[in-house]
């Protein structure tokens, strides 16, 4: 049976985004966003930004812009006063207050090309890139851990397969990517490198919940479609739905459950058990942020919906064309979505007002806001706002 949307009434709408203590928390008074989703939930949420607000955010200005200007550069990740950006050829430390580079870590352009997202991890930063391989159906990557304060390589382990994602958790590392050549995930302790498992599905996302995770497809070997919840220290699979490719988009905060689209559908499935309960219809969900009370769904069509986290019942929908391509993300009770052409839409999470806010001019990545900084790549370099 098809389920229907609900609609509630302007006079239902819900209070503003609560704040609640995330984990880490923010340490020794600097920012942190330690991968693309702020945490392995995935979330996209920081509870612990307090001055970016509703009413600071117009108040923004442009502190400094990034130099010398690179290629292919993604939104960065923050953490103990410094701020990190991988791009094409490699990753760049600048101080997170003043912008000044601190170190320059350069990747080899003869021998990769397409890293990863950066993740930041007790003091260590990881990520992977494709070997340049010259043999038809050949597939191989490299995964590098650099000390986080130095950028020095701390090791770095070949990975047989296509690194298009990354996930970080309990001590291990996954990479995925799909490739008709090689296992689609493939999961290296991350203290020595060592192979631990490797699964015939894709990781569509980055997403743990309490050390389980999300694989779907059907594998090198065209095996039959499904979605498996796998531990991600031993490769052990709990649970299988035949026939069912499901996204996982994040998780709650006790990382019990897992928000996950299944074609225009928004479910939530139990981490431990698999059982599958339904949310909403007709979202076809990309991404999700994850609040107290609230999802804030970006669907393939471009649209942003606000929902209760509970019954899925919408509070208000919004249509940003090319918002699909770039995850929102809220922080300071701040919406910002990043749309396709260089746009950004501040939005007041409560009813999806647009708030008065800077342009962000050229911002080609989701917006990273912690600690009373705002950091926006156009692709090249990073500029850096502040109150």
């Amino acid at each position: 049976m098809r389920h229907a949307v609900k609609v509630l009434t302007a006079a239902a709408v819900l209070a503003a985004t609560v704040a609640i203590p995330a984990t880490p928390a923010v340490a020794g008074g600097t920012g942190w966003w330690s991968m693309s989703g702020y945490l392995v939930s995935n979330s996209a949420f920081n509870p612990n930004e307090t001055s970016v607000t509703v009413p600071t955010v117009a108040n923004l200005k442009l502190k400094h812009t990034g130099t010398p200007a690179r290629t292919g550069q993604r939104a960065p990740v923050v953490a103990d006063g410094l701020v990190y950006a991988v791009d094409d050829l490699g990753v760049t430390a600048t101080d997170e207050v003043t912008g000044a580079q601190k170190w320059r870590f350069e990747l080899d352009p003869e021998k990769f090309l397409m890293p990863t997202e950066l993740v930041h991890t007790a003091g260590q930063l990881v990520f992977a890139a494709n070997v340049i391989l010259h043999s038809p159906g050949a597939v191989a990557s490299q995964v590098f851990v650099l000390d986080a304060p130095t950028g020095t390589v701390v090791r770095d382990f070949p990975d047989d397969g296509v690194a298009t994602q990354i996930l970080v958790d309990r001590g291990v590392v996954m990479v995925s990517g799909e490739s008709r050549w090689a296992a689609d995930t493939r999961a290296y302790r991350l203290a020595d490198g060592q192979l631990l498992w490797q699964h015939d599905k894709y990781m569509q996302q980055p997403v743990s919940a309490n050390g389980r995770v999300i694989l779907s497809g059907t594998g090198t070997s065209a095996k039959p479609l499904a979605s498996v919840i796998v531990d991600i220290t031993t490769g052990t699979i709990s649970h299988t739905t035949a026939d069912r490719d499901y996204r996982a988009l994040a998780t709650d905060e006790a990382g019990t459950k897992f928000y996950v689209g299944w074609g225009h559908s928004l479910q939530v499935l139990d981490a431990t058990t698999g059982t599958l309960t339904w949310l909403a219809s007709n979202l076809s969900p990309k991404f999700v942020v994850v609040t107290p009370t609230r999802l804030y769904v970006t669907s393939f069509g471009g649209t942003v919906f606000a929902l209760n986290r509970s019954t899925g019942a919408i509070i208000w929908s919004k249509s940003i064309p090319g918002s699909e391509h770039q995850r929102a993300i809220i922080a300071g009770g701040v919406l910002h979505v990043t749309a396709k052409g260089n746009r950004v839409y501040a939005l007041n999470p409560v009813d999806g007002a647009p708030l008065n806010a800077p342009a962000f001019t050229g911002a080609t990545d989701q917006l990273v806001v912690t600690y009373g900084r705002v950091y926006v790549t156009d692709g090249t370099k990073l500029a850096v706002y502040g109150l």
